[in-house]
């Protein structure tokens, strides 16, 4: 008797629907895309606070077909190693160098279909001789650099235009150092 109640109860729990409780994982939040303007002075103190990780910066415009080409490479990049300790920074020129009008609402829209869930930048100002300093950029994009672990940059696209495959190898030793 008291095995027919349990196979009734087993059979009325399937029946009507109900589940044992399991514990669901909570949805992970998207991460928000921002753009965000800075001078180069706010881009050097930005790149400083990464001490301990790799950065990758992009500088690039929303008039630059190049650029746009390139830009989902750069994210797949972030999305790959981002939780082995990539920073990804992507600085638009659009309102530094502009060649249109620069509008804050088409660069974010941009990032966001191209899912730039890292830091963004848009150059406020013109200063190429800083920022050929600082990053290596002199006046041509796309451009990117790579800065180590110590903040010290190892490599930009004037050194040495690199493959993608290169990139990705180059930026898999820096962050196995």
């Amino acid at each position: 008797m008291r095995t027919l109640g349990v196979v009734v109860l087993l059979v009325l729990a399937v029946t009507t629907g109900c589940q044992p409780r399991v514990a669901l994982p909570e949805p992970v939040a998207a991460i928000p895309v921002a753009v965000t303007e800075a001078d180069h002075n706010g881009l050097n103190k930005f790149l400083k606070q990464q001490k301990g990780k790799v950065v990758l910066v992009d500088f690039w415009a929303t008039w630059c077909g190049p650029c746009r080409d390139k830009f989902p490479k750069f994210v797949n990049l972030h999305k790959k190693y981002a939780d082995q300790g990539l920073v990804c920074l992507s600085v638009n020129m659009d309102k530094a160098w502009p060649n249109m009008d620069y509008d804050k609402a088409r660069v974010l829209t941009f990032l966001e279909e191209k899912g730039a869930t890292f830091p963004n930048y848009v150059a406020a100002e013109r200063d190429d001789e800083m920022y050929e300093r600082l990053f290596g950029l002199a006046n041509s994009i796309p451009f990117k650099a790579l800065f180590d672990k110590t903040g010290d940059k190892v490599w930009d696209d004037k050194m040495k235009r690199l493959t993608d495959a290169e990139l990705d190898k180059l930026v898999a030793t820096e962050l196995a150092k």
